[in-house]
């Protein structure tokens, strides 16, 4: 964990990434997700460039959980920084930003209401675990054809049979 001084001149300290992507995890699989952690896709799954439209070959996505016929992707960053939850739309129906609860820096407000644009969840993540919704996600269409790999694949890392 890192340490931010806060507004007060108080030591706060600021999750790391493992650790946000652990509470998640720990969390939906409370909530009867299939929770898997590291998610690669990559294209012997998909062609990736053509269904992202940028010239990479893999996506891995920090947290990925499945339940109720619905795909959720959540992008763990330190700040509220949309590139990465931007690739993941194609490939799932709810995508998040999970981010450590600190404060609100300039570009924010910008990011925050980029993501309601685009349908982008965010969650902050306090100090203490505490899991603060900001802004709710759009449900995206995911035809089967994407879908269905990404539940197989979600399930074999868990060691479930098809």
């Amino acid at each position: 964990m890192s340490v931010n001084k806060g507004s007060k001149n108080q030591e706060r300290k600021i999750l790391s990434e493992r650790k946000i992507a652990d509470i998640l995890a720990v969390h939906l699989e409370r909530l009867g997700y299939l929770t898997v952690k590291e998610l690669v896709l990559n294209s012997s799954l998909f062609e990736i460039r053509a269904i992202t439209k940028r010239n990479i070959s893999k996506v891995r996505i920090d947290v990925a959980a499945y339940k109720d016929g619905k795909i959720t992707f959540i992008e763990v960053e330190n700040g509220l920084w949309l590139t990465h939850p931007l690739l993941y739309r194609d490939f799932a129906h709810r995508v998040f930003l999970a981010c450590p609860f600190s404060d609100e820096t300039p570009t924010d407000s910008e990011q925050i209401s980029m993501a309601k644009v685009y349908g982008i969840g965010i969650l902050k993540i306090s100090e203490l675990g505490t899991i603060m919704p900001i802004l709710s996600p759009v449900d995206y269409d995911v035809p089967p054809i994407i879908a269905n790999p990404i539940i197989s694949l979600i399930k074999s890392k868990l060691g479930i049979e098809q």
